[in-house]
């Protein structure tokens, strides 16, 4: 990491500059033994780049961390050092970005930082879990078996979402149909039957009044509701950005009749999975259970776990914890309650 820095020298004069060094504790000491007194020190946030922006067309995919993930494994296990296994697969891979990546993991490989530190510089393409799994199996001095179960994690994952998006394209293709009908019928269909039905002068059913009002006002202010449409979508975006808007859009998802369902049995899929990889790691259960939290996509889930995690460190075990919350389904309280007893 990048920091910039305003230091005084011994005959009191202010310098400035950049320091890269791996924390700011690092900072302050090194600019200390240079014989600076440090005035201000700030990190220097790098611009977000078109792969960070854009993850979706520009970044590196998750099948791609997998496939060198896989063969750094082979590589490993071949007896060949961490550091040359990376130069090998530089040179063998064809993406331009992953190139760039894997130069910038061996830089801060011989810079002295650990793996999972490195890997800790590209959060984009490494998800937390990714690290935490390699981390694990770096300091169990097995890193290639680590690597496996982090590509196996990642796989297990990437077919879970691939149903999910499959299960979900159809009723989405059928709302937006829907929707581009209904926009048609109220701006293309329904100005000439209003003029048609204001020129007969018949008495007609209330609903089709109510219907004629609603597609006069549209057709009337039409430029004023698309103004309040964009101002309201402009709100609800900031809103959902802040932490309360967060949480009451989670809320609110879980208590959908339909998607709330769904939504629980994904996140409880996803917990167990995270769970399990994290323990075969060799990583305490009070840490995974941290990690797991800082992974999930649902506020109150993470929620439910920091309570979780703070029952398991007053004694509690991990099934009486999690039976004490009615997010949790009841057959997986006993499976873990069983897994407890018979270790």
């Amino acid at each position: 990491m990048s920091y910039h820095y305003v230091a005084s020298t011994i005959d009191n004069k202010l310098v400035s500059g950049t320091i890269s060094v791996p924390s700011e504790s690092v900072a302050e000491e090194t600019l200390e033994r240079a014989g600076y007194r440090v005035l201000s020190l700030k990190q220097v946030k790098p611009k977000p780049n078109l792969e960070q922006l854009f993850p979706t067309f520009f970044g590196i995919k998750p099948a791609a961390v997998m496939d060198i993930s896989r063969h750094l494994a082979t590589v490993l296990e071949a007896g060949i050092p961490l550091t040359a296994g990376l130069q090998l697969l530089q040179e063998q891979s064809n993406s331009a970005p992953m190139r760039r990546v894997i130069a910038g993991l061996i830089k801060e490989l011989e810079g002295g930082s650990s793996f999972p530190q490195a890997l800790a510089k590209y959060p984009h393409v490494f998800p937390d879990i990714y690290r935490h799994i390699v981390g694990a199996g770096e300091r169990a001095g097995n890193l290639e078996s680590a690597l496996r179960q982090a590509v196996s994690y990642m796989g297990t994952g990437m077919a879970a979402r691939q149903k999910a998006t499959r299960a979900m394209m159809y009723p989405i293709m059928l709302l937006t149909m829907a929707a581009g009908v209904v926009v048609l019928l109220v701006m293309v269909a329904l100005p000439p039957m209003l003029s048609l039905y204001g020129g007969l002068g018949a008495d007609l059913p209330w609903t089709t009044r109510l219907l004629i009002g609603m597609g006069g006002f549209v057709v009337s202010y039409k430029f004023h509701l698309l103004g309040a449409v964009l101002a309201l979508a402009v709100f609800t975006t900031w809103y959902l950005r802040r932490p309360a808007g967060r949480l009451m859009l989670d809320k609110g998802l879980l208590k959908t009749p339909v998607i709330g369902p769904l939504i629980i049995q994904s996140r409880m899929a996803l917990f167990s999975r995270t769970v399990s990889v994290l323990l075969k790691s060799g990583l305490s259960l009070s840490q995974t259970m941290d990690i797991v939290c800082q992974t999930t996509g649902n506020r109150l889930f993470c929620q439910v776990l920091n309570d979780v995690q703070g029952n398991l460190s007053q004694g509690q075990r991990l099934s009486q914890a999690m039976a004490a919350h009615k997010l949790f389904p009841t057959i997986m309280v006993q499976l873990v309650l069983v897994g407890e007893k018979t270790g």
